[in-house]
């Protein structure tokens, strides 16, 4: 895995409504990366550097019953580690990346906030981001 490190520095969420309105809500999520920088990581056979990458995960229901916000930073290793300055460099030129490293980073963080959306949700009493699977009993 080309993630070596992950943490959270901000959860938000705000319920806007008292109760959850019935019928269809819609959750939106919006991952958008804020910055990418050098970083580093010390491990037990040194440091090892690698790509800061700062986050911000955005939460939104429609309608407004709640929002939410989960920020924070990964260090990410790309696969070829010759890529590093290609991928610093056309950030700091254009504040983009290619497609296939933001998918990966992406993929990893929505993987790593998604139980905590999950229970903010539960803690909230707000419909959760994502269906859960329903047993039905058919006759």
């Amino acid at each position: 895995m080309p993630v070596l490190g992950f943490n959270i520095t901000k959860v938000e969420m705000e319920k806007k409504a008292i109760g959850v309105p019935g019928g269809q809500i819609e959750v939106r999520l919006s991952p958008k990366i804020k910055e990418m920088r050098l970083g580093e990581i010390r491990t037990p056979t040194g440091k090892m550097n690698g790509i800061e990458v700062l986050f911000r995960y955005e939460i939104d229901y429609n309608p407004k019953v709640a929002q939410g916000v989960i920020e924070g930073i990964i260090l990410y290793v790309p696969p070829q580690k010759d890529k590093m300055d290609e991928i610093l460099n056309l950030w700091e030129d254009e504040k983009k990346m290619d497609p296939v490293t933001f998918a990966e980073i992406v993929n990893f963080i929505t993987k790593e906030v998604s139980p905590i959306i999950m229970l903010l949700a539960k803690e909230m009493r707000l419909p959760y981001h994502i269906p859960l699977p329903r047993v039905e009993v058919k006759s």
